[in-house]
C-alpha cells in the first residue's frame, strides 16, 4: 500500500520522536538538536533506548548528519537521511570498520559502537565515538581539517602505506574523511573517522555494478587512480599499495573530494 503524503513529514510534535519518525528521506533530519528521539534496536541486538541529541558536528555528510549526544559527551549519533543508497553505506561502513578494527596502532579510526542498516521503515544510524571526548579528549585532534599542511600530508601518507602493508585500500580517504592527533613521541598521526568505500584488495572484482561504478568516480574519468581501478575492478594485476599510491595522489596531494 502507497504511503500518504502526510506520513513523509517529519514528527515535530512528539516529545519524544519515534524511529520511523526519523527514517531516511524525510525532511528535518538536520534540525534535530535537542530533540528526544527513540533508536529502534540495533543490528548487533543493543537497544539504545531514548536519547537526546545535542548540537551538530560537523558539516553535512553525503549521507548523514552526525549529531553530539546530551549526557554521554563520549558518543556521537550519524543519523542517514539518503533514503535510497543510505542504508546500504551503513553495511560497507561497518564492514570497512571490522577491516580496520584489528590494527588500532596502524591505521586509528573512530570506533562503531551500534548500527542499523534499516529497511526503509525505521531510522537508520550510526552510534560512533565522539572524537572530542573519551579516549581522543587530551590528544589535540583535529577532524576534517580545512587544510592539509606538511606534516598532514606526511602523517596520512604514513596511514596510506599503513592499509597497503595489510592488503587494505581505503578508496575515499580525503581530508574530510580523516582526523589527525598528537602521538605519544610528539608524530602528527592519521586517522580514519569515515569507514566506507574500505575493502580488502580481493574483494573489489566481487564489488556489485553500483559499488563499482562509485569507485570508478571516486577514481576520476582519468589518470593513475583511474588505471589502478579499472585493474582491479577487472581483477587483473595490481597491488594495494599501487592502488594506495594513486589514491593519496588524489585525494591527498590534488586534494580532490
Amino acid at each position: 500500500m502507497q504511503r500518504q503524503s502526510a506520513d513523509r513529514t517529519l514528527r515535530i510534535d512528539a516529545d519524544v520522536i519515534p524511529g520511523d519518525g526519523i527514517r531516511p528521506g524525510l525532511p528535518g533530519l538536520s534540525d534535530l538538536t535537542h530533540r528526544t528521539i527513540r533508536l529502534p534496536l540495533s543490528d548487533e541486538g543493543i537497544d539504545l533506548g531514548t536519547v537526546t541529541l545535542g548540537e551538530r558536528i560537523g558539516s553535512d555528510g553525503h549521507y548523514g548528519f552526525l549529531y553530539a549526544i546530551v549526557g554521554q559527551p563520549h558518543l556521537a549519533l550519524k543519523l542517514i537521511h539518503r533514503e535510497r543508497s543510505g542504508p546500504a553505506s551503513i553495511t560497507r561502513q561497518v564492514a570497512g570498520y571490522r577491516r580496520l578494527e584489528p590494527f588500532p596502532a596502524e591505521i586509528p579510526t573512530a570506533k562503531i559502537i551500534a548500527s542499523r542498516c534499516g529497511d526503509g521503515e525505521q531510522a537508520c544510524y550510526l552510534l560512533v565515538e565522539n572524537l572530542h571526548h573519551g579516549r581522543w579528549a587530551d590528544r589535540s585532534v583535529v577532524v576534517a581539517p580545512a587544510v592539509l599542511g606538511h606534516r598532514e600530508r606526511a602523517a596520512a601518507r604514513r596511514l596510506y602505506g599503513n592499509l597497503a602493508a595489510r592488503n587494505i585500500v581505503a578508496l575515499d580517504c580525503h581530508r574530510d574523511n580523516l582526523f589527525f592527533f598528537d602521538g605519544s613521541s610528539g608524530d602528527l598521526i592519521a586517522g580514519i573517522h569515515d569507514h566506507d568505500y574500505i575493502f580488502s584488495l580481493e574483494e573489489i572484482p566481487r564489488l556489485g555494478l553500483r559499488t563499482a561504478k562509485r569507485l570508478f568516480t571516486l577514481a576520476g574519468r582519468r589518470g593513475p587512480a583511474r588505471s589502478a581501478i579499472n585493474r582491479a575492478v577487472e581483477g587483473r594485476s595490481v597491488s594495494a599499495q599501487e592502488l594506495m599510491d594513486a589514491f593519496f595522489q588524489r585525494k591527498i596531494l590534488d586534494d580532490i573530494r
